[in-house]
């Protein structure tokens, strides 16, 4: 019985000790109202939003992600449920509720086409809006999983 204690209490301890060591993510954020009050939400759940240079999605509720821009100079449409946004340089994918699905890691990624996004580690990014050009790194190819499927 006492070892049992002794381990229940050890592994308790550990795992206070490591809760602080863990780092959440948080990728998305809640606007001011001031950004999305006058939106219509009533045929949709998401809304694009333009504050200052940078295009969101934002919910009703307030809770929005960043979108990178498309060539268009428009936010990225969700393409197979995902849409891009771009976190500290690098770039990710997120889902219709707003949640981060494959993080911030790749310098450059395509959309989805036939469930498989092209993603690059190391290339460099010129230009901007519609006179984007990307150069150089290691191009390969995942599943939404973020899984390697072709190199």
């Amino acid at each position: 019985m006492q070892i049992l204690y002794l381990t229940l209490s050890l592994l308790f301890i550990i795992g206070c000790s490591t809760h602080g060591d863990k780092k959440i993510k948080q990728h998305s954020m809640y606007l001011d109202k001031q950004y999305f009050e006058k939106l219509d939400f009533s045929t949709v759940e998401l809304q694009r939003v333009k504050v200052d240079k940078n295009w969101y999605y934002v919910r009703k509720d307030g809770k929005a992600i960043q979108a990178i821009s498309n060539k268009n100079g428009e936010a990225d449409a969700f393409k197979e449920g995902l849409a891009r946004t771009r976190v500290n340089g690098k770039i990710g994918f997120f889902n219709k509720t707003l949640d981060i699905v494959l993080e911030p890691i790749y310098d450059y990624a395509f959309p989805f086409y036939d469930g498989v996004a092209e993603i690059c580690i190391g290339c460099k990014e010129h230009g901007v809006e519609e006179n984007r050009m990307i150069e150089g790194g290691v191009w390969k190819s995942i599943d939404r999983s973020g899984l390697v499927v072709e190199e």
